[in-house]
């Protein structure tokens, strides 16, 4: 039964009030609904973007590895047709000149840059090409404290110096932690608060001379150009080496050095050691011959030497746009007298 009830006068029905709509709650019901969905689609762009950014960059790194390997065949069958090139062989009058001291034969990979100056294209790719000759540079993993000190005071006009930088190199990669006299070891390195310490093993790269003790970076850049990391050449060219490599060597008197460098000037090459040798030693060779230094130096040469060059270091270069170029690989690659060539190492 329902009635009414009186309050202040007035007469209202008694039973349930009716409910109201709860507007409010089913609003921010929706705004939460629209915030999870717009998260939500932000959160998938973000991830497609990433996803496709990966793609991208991994499609970006599959073309530039094939435009390396295509521009190292290129690069290879071309320095191959260069070696077997008719003019190239020699042979005849050309084989009988190898006795004299110097001839005008043309080494043909003795200007590699020049012929790969203007790059290798493969497909629509650039790939920029800079070569080194082995024989041309020293290994910094591979010479010996002489034949650094020698190279360093040779460049740097200071032969104490010249001296401890070599003795801290050879201290920087070889296995033990006795340091040579002037030289350093970890200990040296932390009394002089260095971060970096030898690593007892070789150099990766011509940059990690920086962390040497001693060096500075006007040392380096002075001898940088004549140094490499790459390979395992510790043959000099002498006909292709620079004068400050080319006084490293064990025996290169200053007769010897002045012969080689004159030959160079008149646009000769050097053809026989055993000539080169006895050339120096005045016009009794028939007595030279039976001499016992006469033979210890070309004993040493012929080891310690090239008469072309025989290995060359490749740096391939992806010219890409825009942006700088991004170095993509380095290999060595070594000839063979029947024109043939391998790649011997890779980095």
């Amino acid at each position: 039964m329902t009635g009414s009830r009186t309050v202040r006068g007035h007469a209202r029905p008694v039973g349930p009030r009716p409910r109201r709509p709860r507007r409010g709650l089913a609003l921010l019901a929706a705004l939460w609904l629209v915030v999870m969905i717009t998260t939500a689609g932000l959160q998938f762009a973000a991830v497609s973007r990433d996803r496709r950014f990966l793609a991208l960059s991994a499609v970006d790194r599959g073309r530039d590895h094939v435009a390396l390997e295509g521009a190292l065949a290129i690069v290879q069958a071309r320095l191959e047709s260069e070696l077997r090139a008719p003019s190239r062989m020699p042979s005849g009058r050309a084989a009988r000149r190898r006795s004299a001291v110097g001839s005008t034969r043309v080494d043909p990979w003795r200007a590699l840059d020049a012929q790969l100056g203007d790059g290798v294209r493969v497909g629509e790719v650039l790939v920029a090409v800079r070569s080194t000759d082995l024989g041309t540079v020293l290994n910094v993993n591979l010479a010996g404290e002489r034949e650094l000190g020698l190279l360093f005071g040779t460049l740097l006009r200071d032969d104490l110096l010249a001296d401890r930088l070599a003795r801290r190199i050879a201290d920087w990669r070889d296995a033990d932690t006795l340091s040579r006299p002037n030289g350093a070891e970890a200990a040296e390195y932390r009394r002089a608060l260095r971060s970096a310490l030898p690593t007892n093993g070789p150099f990766r790269a011509l940059d990690d001379l920086r962390d040497v003790l001693g060096m500075t970076p006007e040392i380096l850049a002075t001898i940088r150009p004549f140094l490499t990391v790459d390979g395992a050449n510790v043959r000099v060219n002498l006909n292709a080496a620079p004068e400050p490599i080319l006084r490293t060597l064990p025996g290169m008197s200053p007769p010897v050095l002045a012969t080689i460098l004159a030959l160079r000037s008149a646009g000769r090459r050097v053809e026989s050691i055993p000539a080169l040798a006895g050339g120096t030693r005045g016009p009794q060779r028939g007595d030279d011959a039976a001499n016992g230094a006469y033979q210890a130096l070309v004993r040493d040469l012929t080891e310690r030497t090239l008469l072309e060059t025989r290995e060359v270091a490749l740096e391939f270069t992806v010219v890409g746009e825009p942006g700088p170029p991004t170095t993509g690989m380095v290999v060595v690659l070594r000839r063979f007298d029947d024109g043939t060539t391998d790649v011997r190492w890779r980095r």
